[in-house]
């Protein structure tokens, strides 16, 4: 099975989960996903199963997988669910597999804009080509439409 059959049910439950809480991600524990395969897909898998799959598809790039660890005086550290959350390739996935995505897709598409600033220089250009043509912005084709004086 390759990697985009193991994604689509993971990140249907993780989009649902997150689309439910109005989140760009989720956490739920391993137990209620299995939950939620069974339940939602009709898919019966084992923990061990889930993590390779989980392990496949965030090494693709359809996932970030942030590990939660607190620490306590008493117990050291102690493991908490993990966060999920689905990337730009995941939900061109999920769209592509009939799942409307599109506001999630937005939202990122505007936080990368952001990101992205790019800034042109402006063309000064004045003068005639190698081949003796006149480069646009070098003002003599506009005097071509104007009544002579």
């Amino acid at each position: 099975m390759d990697a985009s059959t193991r994604a689509i049910p993971l990140m249907g439950i993780m989009w649902g989960l997150s689309r439910h809480h109005g989140k760009t991600y989720c956490y739920p524990s391993q137990r209620k996903i299995l939950e939620l395969l069974k339940s939602r897909f009709k898919i019966r898998i084992s923990i061990a199963t889930i993590n390779r799959w989980l392990l496949v598809i965030e090494k693709n790039g359809y996932i970030k997988r942030t590990r939660r660890i607190r620490r306590d005086k008493k117990l050291g550290m102690v493991f908490q669910s993990t966060l999920y959350q689905i990337t730009w390739k995941g939900y061109r996935l999920l769209v592509n597999c009939g799942i409307v995505a599109w506001n999630e897709l937005k939202q990122i598409g505007v936080g990368i804009k952001k990101k992205m600033v790019h800034k042109r220089p402006k063309k000064t250009v004045k003068s005639t080509g190698a081949a003796g043509y006149f480069l646009p912005g070098s003002g003599l084709l506009e005097d071509v439409g104007k009544k002579p004086t």
